[in-house]
């Protein structure tokens, strides 16, 4: 069943509320049987249309003073219970009932409601009649305003959604002193009062209009068919894999990630976010998403010397395991120091190389026992190999691996060990960065507020780099946030 309390038949039950309690001001009645609108079945709903018209029936005042009924009056609200009991009387029996005969059952309730206020009017001049109309028109306007979705959002010359409650005050502010006039709250409803809640109901709509964007205020983030052969090429840079001197250096590589598709080449298990790596002779580094015996994992791979070196470079790859980073923003990290990541304890858990996955430091860790494992990044810098995005490229430079399409945003490249407080904080959000920070390598945010951006040439937020987007037409766009998730 379709919940039918929309937002003008709640003003209805706030009119009812309001009518009830002046009502009450010369009928002396309580507040013992207050009105609950019930959806939970058709029955219920006509059962409640029906014990609100019943009580505003029987609680109202009648006669001739200001802010009572005439006794005409009556009919109204009895010809809408008459209509109810029919179609109460067919549910009691068995009969069904469509939900636009329902809506509309509804409907007529909330129009009896309107009939019946507005038949106060008769003992007020056709002066203030005229005000108390137009009071309640330009509210109508307002509500019309409120409940049209196409000028509420985020994009240029739309109004953002928080400033409906500014709309929303007039429209109360309005309505409450057309009820005060009806009700004869208002003993003498002048031009001069008219005006003056006139005036505040334009004040308000100005206040409004002071919110209306200039320009677009969304969020775009980049996505990229790395299944369809789309990239990002950074372009080759010493600095992106040299951290300083040989076995001494440190960085770390922060990102978030969220994965759409995972690799769809037959028997691929890697799909790699951010690579500068050579697979032969083995140096450099990546990070990875990976499944293997049924996990997923997130990795950090480094190139090392093997065994008690330095001879034959191999790999490592420090791997957490975590919750499908598909559909899900993943924040990831990937931590080395030849001289120990620091923070560690006890000291012989001191690592060399450890993972982050949202802000947590977890799975394998390389020991700083292990003193022959030291980065190596000579193979990239001789081969002078781009660094990638959504892939890492073969020894070629040309054939990309282990892509994947979807979205990264907020990477960093750091030549320094960043603490643990610094990769918690980033995991929460707190992505800024000085770019003249002078352990920061490069940074590229890769979400965008304001208009949808538009080339393929990205800088970086140090000014030194940029980012190149390459592939196919339609393997990358900028994709507004709020529609990622069905990307």
């Amino acid at each position: 069943m379709k919940q039918l309390i929309n937002k003008t038949a709640a003003r209805h039950l706030l009119s009812l509320a309001l009518i009830v309690c002046m009502a009450c001001l010369w009928s002396g009645c309580s507040d013992d049987n207050d009105v609950e609108f019930i959806t939970d079945t058709s029955l219920s709903i006509l059962q409640e249309n029906r014990a609100s018209l019943e009580y505003l029936l029987s609680s109202s005042a009648y006669g001739t003073a200001p802010g009572t009924f005439p006794e005409s009056s009556k009919q109204i609200l009895n010809t809408a219970i008459n209509e109810l009991d029919t179609h109460i009387a067919k549910l009691k029996n068995g009969e069904g009932i469509t939900d636009s005969a329902l809506e509309s059952l509804v409907a007529k309730t909330n129009q009896a409601i309107d009939s019946f206020k507005n038949s106060r009017l008769y003992n007020l001049s056709e002066t203030a009649r005229e005000l108390i109309r137009k009071l309640n028109a330009k509210a109508a306007e307002y509500e019309t305003l409120l409940e049209d979705n196409t000028v509420w959002g985020d994009h240029k010359g739309q109004y953002p959604i928080d400033s409906k409650t500014i709309l929303q005050k007039a429209i109360d502010d309005l309505y409450a002193v057309s009820e005060r006039a009806q009700s004869g709250a208002i003993t003498n409803f002048t031009q001069e009062l008219f005006d003056d809640a006139m005036a505040s109901a334009e004040e308000q709509k100005q206040k409004l209009e002071a919110t209306k964007w200039e320009e677009d205020h969304i969020t775009w983030n980049l996505f990229v068919d790395g299944n369809k052969g789309g990239y990002i090429d950074f372009g080759y840079n010493e600095d992106y894999v040299r951290f300083g001197a040989d076995n001494h250096q440190s960085f770390t590589i922060e990102l978030w990630v969220n994965v759409k598709e995972f690799c769809s080449k037959s028997g691929e298990d890697n799909s790699t976010f951010l690579a500068s790596y050579v697979s032969s002779p083995r140096s450099g580094w990546r990070v990875q998403y990976r499944k293997s015996s049924g996990k997923d994992y997130m990795r950090g791979t480094m190139a090392h010397w093997q065994n008690e070196g330095p001879k034959d470079p191999e790999w490592w790859e420090p791997r957490a395991s975590v919750p499908n980073p598909r559909n899900n923003w993943t924040h990831f990290a990937f931590a080395v120091s030849d001289d120990g990541v620091p923070g560690f304890s006890p000291p012989q858990s001191h690592s060399k190389a450890c993972v982050f996955v949202n802000g947590t430091q977890t799975g394998d860790v390389i020991r700083v026992g292990e003193a022959w494992r030291t980065y190596l990044e000579d193979g990239c810098v001789d081969k002078k190999m781009p660094l990638t995005g959504f892939c890492r490229l073969g020894s070629d430079q040309v054939t990309r691996e282990e892509y994947f399409s979807g979205y990264l945003k907020y990477i960093r490249i750091w030549k320094s060990v960043r603490s643990r407080d610094e990769i918690r904080l980033s995991s929460l959000g707190e992505t800024d960065v000085d770019p003249n920070d002078p352990n920061l390598v490069a940074a590229w945010d890769f979400e965008v507020l304001g208009s949808q951006p538009t080339g393929t040439i990205i800088p970086d937020l140090t000014g030194r780099h940029t980012a190149t987007l390459k592939g196919p037409d339609g393997t990358y766009k900028w994709v507004e946030s709020t529609t990622i998730a069905i990307q």
